[in-house]
């Protein structure tokens, strides 16, 4: 049996975005372009693994390097920042009413909770705009 998905396999769309990091990855695994496209059209079944594998990597590699994160929902906006065990979170509702939480996780599920976030529709922004709201609700409290 094997162990459970962490993250999901990149799309086409995004694997045409990725097309030079996928090339890469594929040379780093002693696969020439003539060999890809013999698998592409003989061995569907190897060329999904080799796209889990490099899916996997470029997710580990992409949330490994995050750190905040904003999510607009329903006129809500949520900031969230990750640390190595925990994640907090400043939400503001259409109101101006703020909230602020907190989410602790094993070290190892790290990036799997940054990814859960993404997949919600959350984008990476810079420090500043967590810091500055973090500043004013401490201000407030």
């Amino acid at each position: 049996m094997s162990a459970p998905r962490r993250f999901r396999s990149l799309t086409r769309e995004e694997l045409e975005g990725l097309e030079l990091e996928f090339a890469r990855f594929l040379a780093s695994q002693g696969m020439p372009a003539q060999e890809w496209a013999r698998l592409s059209k003989e061995e569907p079944g190897k060329v999904e693994a080799l796209i889990e594998e490099f899916s996997t990597l470029f997710w580990e590699t992409t949330t490994s390097r995050l750190t905040y994160l904003e999510r607009h929902d329903s006129g809500d906006t949520w900031f969230f920042k990750f640390g190595e065990t925990s994640a907090s979170v400043v939400r503001i509702d259409p109101e101006g009413t703020r909230y602020r939480g907190q989410k602790s996780f094993p070290e190892e599920a790290r990036g799997q909770e940054v990814f859960l976030v993404l997949e919600q529709g959350a984008t990476p922004v810079h420090s500043d705009q967590y810091e500055d709201l973090d500043e004013l609700f401490s201000a407030t409290a």
